[in-house]
């Protein structure tokens, strides 16, 4: 099992189990689960890939840690955030991350942590060469949170802006 914990956050891959418990089960996982799930999470982005989430790990094993992850903010039990690779890396190398965290009273603190977690753990996956986000053009705490974590600025497309963190050589 992959976790990756930091000073505040258990951050952990969405099992197969969980995901479709998400989709058939809900109710049933929010009454077992020993951490706290918000009726808000996940977010209608996630709600719609989970389907194809689902069918990714039941076709290949190897896909679990390539897709999505629970953010847990373990002193108080509970998700506060989910992170989302979009799948395992291409053949250059590259993978897309996104995230969503909400409902804490240190978003912005708490989703560097998280984000610089995982930056961390994908860097230390051979496979990975580069790893990129997006945010629109006036999402300032995006801008400032990929800016503060090295990623460059590659691209502007309308009101969209790439980012890019490439490992070292």
């Amino acid at each position: 099992m992959i976790e990756i914990v930091t000073d505040r956050l258990l951050i952990i891959p969405c099992s197969l189990d969980i995901a479709k418990s998400l989709v058939f089960h809900r109710k049933e996982l929010e009454s077992r689960s020993p951490i706290g799930i918000p009726v808000t999470w996940p977010s209608i982005a996630v709600k719609g890939m989970l389907p194809l989430y689902i069918e990714r790990l039941e076709r290949n094993e190897k896909e679990y840690g390539w897709g999505l992850w629970l953010i847990i903010l373990y002193h108080e039990k509970r998700i506060v955030g989910d992170l989302f690779i979009q799948g395992m890396p291409d053949e250059h190398g590259c993978v897309e991350l996104c995230y969503n965290i909400h409902e804490v009273d240190d978003e912005e603190s708490l989703t560097y942590e998280a984000i610089d977690a995982v930056i961390e753990w994908l860097t230390s996956e051979k496979s990975v060469k580069q790893i990129s986000m997006e945010c629109i053009d006036h999402n300032k705490k995006s801008i400032r949170l990929f800016e503060k974590l090295g990623m460059i600025c590659t691209k502007k497309e309308d009101v969209f802006l790439s980012w890019e963190l490439k490992k070292k050589a």
